[in-house]
């Protein structure tokens, strides 16, 4: 009998036994402003963020409301909010591949405006 046969499930059992969670995903933390703030449109806003792009990332977009704002190429940093209008909006850190393409790996936070 052929000795592969036996190998490659031990393979598998050690590689399912040690995986690395930094190969399979990435993760965003924002840590400034933080969900549900409120934020004075005179004051300089600043959103901090922290990056692991994942295998699949090359850098990161901001957007407010759905709209891309910035492009990050730092994985941490601040990035100064223009003032938006009063009232509700959201605020998105995504991760996206070299073609500006979202990879699926993001956060969002809830900001309300004066």
């Amino acid at each position: 009998m052929n000795r592969h046969y036996f190998l490659a499930p031990l393979a598998l059992g050690l590689l399912l036994a040690f995986p690395v969670p930094a190969l399979a995903q990435g993760r965003v933390v924002i840590t400034a402003p933080e969900n549900g703030a409120t934020l004075d449109p005179m004051d300089e806003n600043r959103l901090v963020y922290d990056v692991e792009p994942g295998p699949r990332g090359d850098h990161v977009h901001v957007y407010i409301d759905d709209q891309e704002v910035g492009i990050l190429r730092k994985l941490k940093g601040s990035y100064l909010l223009e003032a938006p209008s009063s009232g509700a909006h959201t605020l998105c850190v995504k991760v996206v591949n070299k073609a500006h393409v979202p990879v699926g790996i993001e956060k969002c936070i809830k900001v309300t405006v004066k």
